[in-house]
């Protein structure tokens, strides 16, 4: 019942989505319900909610943005766990260093509140406008002993990055800057376009291949993609649909830029649909797990153990991830593997210190040393994001 207006319908739509717009998923006449999916979520007929057509559509929108990241939501609110710290405790631990054995976020996302100057392109959801600004993550990393994070540029903003160019400007040692890469930039372009990222303080590139209108290895992609390599940037992909999709598109990266650093996110996205494995209608595909691991090949190509509740079918700790970790460690080793928590969703997603606390029970649960524990923990994500030199 905690549950937000977006939150909720976001959850109706996945589910009717599933079912290939079924009938029972109506919207209409000022009304947005399916007494089917209520049932799934425990919300009784009296509970259905009334919503304008307009608010409907715009949250439909949202949940079914270009790889928007909404989940299945669990329960827990993000109020949970934020801790408000003093201004001067958020300063020193926001100017904290990245070092050798540190607990390092590799995954995280943090936006304002959509006003100006930092307006919104796309609205996140309700539960999360408040909750995830720099600070706050300051806060909550603290009190869960996380020395950094990697901020990757939210939907949200789009190609608009100056609320997080703004974050690392003020804590240039406890952030790095992922930048969503713009397809529309043309080959030409692609040597300043960079050069103006690096100047703001981006060190790598998120490639979403659903902002693309074909294929993400066009001749855009190619060359941004091995410029970004000669930089120094590493390029992450976000393959929210599902790996096998884009297995080719990769390939063709991978051969054309060789030397460009290439991260997978969250997995490899192996279960499908993205909005949470305690979501009823997601599915574990074994063959996205087995294209996963064949990108060990390359060893160029690191993976994101990112996002734990979008891919685990549990509740924290995850158990049933543990020997995905493993085969993950003995296909890539450990100094291709980082953890991350997918901040801010995993607020609501059984909460951030739960990903943190799944995390440490791997070193003892999975039998790993103590290097590939500080490996997968900060050390591999210290040694692909450091800061790189900046064009002049």
């Amino acid at each position: 019942e905690a549950m937000s207006f977006y939150s909720r319908v976001h959850v109706l739509c996945s589910l009717s989505l599933t079912h290939a717009f079924s009938a029972p998923f109506l919207a209409g006449k000022g009304k947005l319900f399916n007494s089917r999916s209520m049932k799934r979520l425990g919300l009784r007929a009296r509970q259905m909610f009334v919503v304008p057509r307009r608010q409907a559509l715009s949250a439909l929108g949202w949940s079914l943005a270009l790889g928007s990241s909404v989940a299945h939501v669990t329960g827990a609110t993000c109020e949970d766990e934020i801790t408000k710290l003093t201004p001067q405790e958020v300063k020193e631990w926001g100017s904290k260093g990245w070092s050798p054995g540190d607990v390092v976020d590799s995954h995280i996302h943090v936006w304002g509140d959509g006003q100006q100057p930092f307006p919104y392109v796309s609205a996140p959801p309700d539960a999360l406008v408040s909750a995830c600004d720099a600070e706050k993550f300051i806060s909550t990393a603290r009190k869960q002993g996380v020395s950094g994070a990697l901020i990757v540029q939210p939907i949200n903003y789009k190609f608009d990055h100056s609320y997080v160019t703004s974050v690392l400007r003020k804590y240039p040692n406890f952030y790095r800057g992922m930048a969503l890469a713009d397809p529309s930039v043309s080959p030409e372009d692609i040597p300043k376009y960079l050069d103006e990222l690096q100047r703001d303080g981006y060190i790598a590139l998120r490639f979403n291949p659903y902002l693309w209108s074909g294929s993400m290895a066009d001749e855009t992609g190619k060359v941004m993609y091995k410029e970004a390599g000669k930089r120094g940037m590493t390029v992450g992909v976000m393959c929210f649909k599902g790996l096998g999709q884009h297995m080719e598109d990769i390939k063709t990266l991978l051969e054309y830029g060789p030397n460009t650093k290439l991260v997978i996110d969250h997995w490899g996205f192996y279960r499908q649909p993205a909005t949470g494995g305690t979501d009823p209608n997601t599915k574990v595909s074994e063959e996205a797990w087995k294209q996963l691991l064949s990108l060990s090949q390359y060893a160029q190509v690191y993976v994101k153990l990112s996002a734990l509740f979008r891919v685990s079918g549990e509740t924290e700790p995850y158990t049933d991830l543990r020997p995905r970790v493993l085969e993950a460690v003995q296909h890539f080793g450990s100094n291709r593997l980082l953890w991350g928590s997918d901040y801010p969703f995993a607020l609501v997603n059984g909460g951030y210190c739960s990903s943190v606390a799944s995390l440490k029970t791997w070193k003892e649960s999975l039998g790993l040393t103590d290097e590939q524990y500080k490996d997968i923990c900060g050390n591999t994500a210290i040694n692909l994001f450091q800061s790189i030199s900046c064009p002049q």
